[in-house]
């Protein structure tokens, strides 16, 4: 689809009411006569040699457009009909169109030409001109019927000359015989009553004429508008500037040569309440020394320091040895005797084991000493 750098005639037409100026009259009808040489163009179309018989069906002021060179343009064949789709694309009282620029046969739904869309550029000429369809009414429906009625369409007022409203009115004719009867033809009137009404104009003057309704501003606000604005803005100042703050992002970098050293940090970790456990419990002694000889000979508990190989288990002369307890001294605590052989650190608050008998001397293969006064 080209790409039209302009504006509908509906756009200018919406401008000229918001700046309270009608169409400039020449530039309408020179646009009007450009599109009925498109139109006839379509309606002349063949296929193989034969009319394809199209009609537009939907002439509209919203379907031409005007370029900013003044070059009129027909666009949407959207609901068109050619010859070899009536039978299949008529349905019985389906009206396709706007009400307010259709022919009144088109309106009942009966066959179409060509000079239903003849009778279409004449309403589009009329509401450009005047501001409303030449078949008005309230609502659609009474539009409809002031279209199929008997009554014929009202004259363009007086500022038009002579010449271009008699073109409007034989173009708005309800019998279709009493219209133009090509597209060609009414192109033609038209301009021949430019002419005549000294209105002749070129794509180029209608580019100037059309100039100012192609830009279409806002409305002016009105004074209720302007009093609720100033009420508003009155406290404080409004800006139309949206200050949006800056995200800040950051990296975070792990410490991953301390992960290095956590295999043997662990077990380290584990290892020290354990020794310091070990170190503090009760009965706990320093390494490398014995409990308490004196406490171990109170006790009746004999001494486990091992002796050396051969030496005599019986104690020497020198040696003094302890008295034995007397005999109505009660025997110590179980807990408190020792098997011969075991280490000091087993003298702890442990659960009672069963007495231990304590062996005899183990005799071994010296003699003791024979007293040869004895003998004698």
């Amino acid at each position: 689809m080209e790409l039209v750098d302009g504006a509908s005639l509906d756009d200018l037409f919406a401008r000229a009411e918001d700046l309270g100026k009608p169409l400039p009259i020449r530039a309408v009808f020179r646009v009007l006569a450009d599109a009925c040489a498109g139109l006839h163009t379509a309606h002349e179309l063949t296929s193989d040699g034969v009319s394809m018989g199209i009609v537009h069906r939907d002439i509209s002021p919203h379907n031409i457009l005007v370029t900013k060179d003044g070059i009129a343009k027909l666009i949407d064949f959207g609901i068109a009909k050619a010859r070899e789709r009536l039978a299949g694309d008529t349905s019985t009282g389906l009206i396709k169109g706007k009400i307010s620029f259709m022919a009144p046969e088109q309106a009942k739904a009966e066959d179409l030409d060509r000079r239903a869309d003849v009778f279409a550029m004449g309403a589009v000429a009329f509401e450009l001109i005047e501001g409303r369809p030449p078949f008005d009414g309230q609502t659609e429906v009474g539009r409809l019927a002031a279209l199929v009625g008997p009554a014929p369409a009202p004259p363009l007022g007086e500022r038009v000359p002579a010449p271009l409203r008699a073109v409007v009115a034989r173009a708005l004719q309800k019998d279709r015989d009493a219209r133009y009867s090509t597209a060609a033809e009414l192109k033609e009137a038209i301009e021949e009553a430019l002419i005549e009404s000294e209105l002749e104009t070129s794509t180029t003057e209608v580019a100037r004429l059309l100039a100012p309704y192609f830009t279409r501003s806002a409305p002016e606000p009105t004074s209720e508008l302007q009093t609720a604005l100033a009420n508003t803005t009155a406290d404080r100042p409004v800006s139309s500037t949206i200050q949006v703050a800056p995200v800040k992002t950051a990296t975070i970098e792990l410490p991953l040569v301390r992960r290095r050293y956590w295999p043997i940090l662990a077990p380290v970790a584990l290892a020290l309440p354990v020794l310091a456990w070990a170190v503090t419990r009760p009965g706990a002694t320093s390494p490398g020394t014995g409990p308490d000889p004196s406490a171990l000979a109170s006790a009746g508990v004999a001494s486990a320091t091992p002796t050396a190989p051969g030496a005599s288990s019986l104690p020497s002369q020198n040696e003094t040895t302890a008295p034995p307890p007397p005999a109505s001294a009660s025997p110590p605590p179980a807990s408190a005797r020792v098997d011969i052989g075991t280490s000091a650190s087993a003298v702890t608050s442990d659960p009672p084991v069963a007495p231990s008998v304590q062996k005899p001397p183990r005799k071994t293969g010296r003699h003791a000493p024979i007293d040869e006064d004895a003998i004698e």
